[in-house]
């Protein structure tokens, strides 16, 4: 997982300089957990810094991620690029 966020991230002209966890939160299905996240970052070629808020959603199943839903402030990303 860490892998291909690492690609996708590294694909973009956008530079993650942290990712600061807000909170984890219990659900009622213990093969579920819910991350609240803030990505830190910079887009060098603009010399603007952002943050975006986001939400990860895992599903684990055998101790292995089953699914990952990663959610992020749209509006966020497009007022990163500009």
């Amino acid at each position: 997982m860490r892998a291909g966020y690492r690609a996708a991230w590294g694909s973009s002209p956008v530079q993650v300089d942290e990712v600061r966890r807000i909170a984890v939160y219990e659900t009622a299905d213990p093969g579920v957990v819910i991350a609240e996240h803030v990505v830190v970052g910079s887009l060098p070629a603009r010399r603007t810094t952002f943050t975006v808020p986001g939400l990860l959603i895992l599903h684990v199943h055998g101790g292995l991620i089953a699914r990952a839903r990663d959610y992020m402030d749209g509006l966020g990303v497009i007022s990163a690029r500009e």
